[in-house]
């Protein structure tokens, strides 16, 4: 008789449904992540045709509008002591395409560590905050993005969509 060596074997047996299993993971799903078929034929149930509950299909939330990349109307505030960081962002997004309302001018208080993107609300809010959203993470380093404060109010003409509060953490950067 012959000695088969047991440990060889599984090793070959082990490699052989290993490679089996990666050509149905790869095989299995389609490359344009659609659903997956389900088993075609077979047999079927005895007795009464019963359908099985169908799980509603997880689809994206609508997306909002596209931004607008060029002619959207802002102005500029710095929030920071450093002289003239909200006239740089003002020359940035100019300078990229942006409309500016009014001259770069101060913020109420020149404590702002972090810039901020405001978008103005109401009818076109939507469009506004995607735009404030492209002018954060284009621009500004992935700004915080907020709807208008009710207290810069006073401080930006209403043909502004979106105003830059610049914060200390692009100040220096802007200016440079």
């Amino acid at each position: 008789m012959l000695a088969v060596n047991l440990g060889t074997a599984r090793i070959v047996v082990i490699v052989a449904l290993v490679v089996a299993g990666a050509a149905v993971l790869a095989n299995g799903f389609p490359a344009s992540g659609g659903n997956v078929a389900g088993p075609s034929g077979g047999a079927s149930p005895s007795g009464s045709p019963s359908s099985s509950p169908s799980s509603p299909t997880a689809q994206p939330p609508p997306p909002g509008p596209s931004p607008h990349t060029t002619g959207v109307s802002f102005t500029a505030l710095n929030g920071t002591d450093v002289l003239g960081a909200g006239a740089a962002a003002q020359a940035l997004l100019v300078k990229h395409g942006y409309t500016s309302v009014q001259d770069a001018t101060n913020a109420p208080s020149a404590g702002a560590t972090k810039t901020t993107i405001y978008y103005r609300g109401g009818q076109g809010g939507a469009q506004n905050k995607s735009d404030a959203a492209y002018v954060a993470q284009t621009y500004f380093n992935g700004a915080t993005v907020k709807k208008l404060d009710p207290s810069l109010e006073s401080l930006v003409p209403a043909t502004a969509s979106i105003v830059v509060l610049v914060g200390a953490d692009v100040a220096q950067s802007l200016v440079a």
